[in-house]
């Protein structure tokens, strides 16, 4: 601008002032006026537009020759190529920075923030989280049961092969003494705990009320009661279901004739004749050991069967493949 002081110069000596008009020579001013005189000419007859247009088309004439193309791609190759080099050392960097402890305190203060408290409560309490772990837990209760059928299967056979001679004729479908004793330890186990938590509460009602402990004929009367209502739990599982917990924890289940419709009174004559089976030490079921079929006193009394079920030793998560090699025919 003029009238404006200039910088130092390179050299470190200040610049020289500038000329005024006046001081230039002829010729420059004379091509001053004639440039000036020409842009204003351009403006007015469009000719500047013209020229920029020119020079517009001359540009993009120049971008679409195939050498210009050539340079531009191998720019964007050389420029690639740098940074795939250098993405190991992002890389490197990147770790570093997670490593640090500015990340850390952050790491920390985000786990620690209400927000992610909320986060983790709504996950936990989604209806596919609690059903995927139920259905894990499921399974997980039932490799076990599969696995200790097999154990009790082996301890069968030995059993029996001490009593009795093996015989390939004799092989049978039919749960053997050892696994319907590990079934029916597990139906009693889950029945005394309950008992035991009913009874609990109940004494201390009566004591609460009457001031005195319970006397020995009213203990014996609630033991009398919980046999009976054992023997109805026992019956209405066989009724409904055709198993108990412990059963179905076994994979074995009741069946009448290779039917598995059992009546309520069937399953009340079977209560009775498992009594009957166990009054003589339990020899009604020790019967079970010379019997090829593996049939107790009350299996015969009853024409009822305990058979292994294959449908319950297809695991869920086991790609519904049958465990046919650890079952008897």
């Amino acid at each position: 601008m003029p009238g404006a002081t200039r910088g130092p110069a390179d050299d470190g000596h200040p610049a020289p002032p500038p000329a005024s008009r006046a001081d230039r020579p002829a010729a420059s001013r004379l091509l001053s006026v004639g440039a000036r005189s020409a842009e204003r000419v351009a403006k007015v007859t469009g000719v500047d537009h013209a020229l920029n247009e020119a020079v517009e088309e001359a540009i993009v004439r120049a971008l679409r020759s195939p050498a210009v193309i050539r340079a531009i791609e191998r720019s964007i190759e050389e420029h690639a190529a740098n940074f795939e080099q250098g993405s190991d050392e992002l890389a490197a960097t990147t770790r570093r920075v997670l490593e640090s402890e500015a990340a850390g305190q952050v790491w920390k203060e985000v786990l620690e923030s209400d927000q992610a408290q909320q986060l983790v409560e709504r996950v936990a309490k989604a209806p596919e989280v609690r059903a995927a772990i139920t259905a894990q837990g499921a399974g997980l209760i039932t490799d076990i049961g599969i696995r200790l059928t097999k154990i009790t299967e082996e301890f069968d056979d030995r059993l029996e092969r001490v009593v009795r001679r093996a015989n390939a004729d004799s092989e049978t479908d039919q749960a053997g003494l050892a696994t319907r004793a590990v079934a029916a330890a597990v139906d009693i186990g889950l029945l005394t705990a309950a008992y035991s938590l009913i009874s609990g509460v109940l004494a201390s009602i009566v004591t609460n009320i009457f001031g005195s402990t319970p006397s020995a004929p009213a203990i014996a009367g609630l033991s009398v009661l919980g046999l009976l209502v054992g023997g109805g739990v026992f019956a209405t599982f066989w009724a409904l279901a055709g198993q108990t917990p412990g059963m179905r924890f076994l994979s074995i289940r009741l069946v009448h004739e290779d039917s598995r419709d059992i009546t309520l009174k069937r399953a009340n004559r079977r209560v009775f004749a498992v009594i009957l089976s166990l009054l003589p030490l339990g020899l009604g079921y020790f019967a079970i050991l010379r019997d090829p079929r593996r049939r107790a006193w009350c299996d015969r009394m009853t024409h009822t069967a305990v058979i292994y079920d294959m449908d319950a030793r297809r695991a869920p998560h086991d790609g519904g493949r049958a465990r046919t090699t650890d079952v008897q025919p």
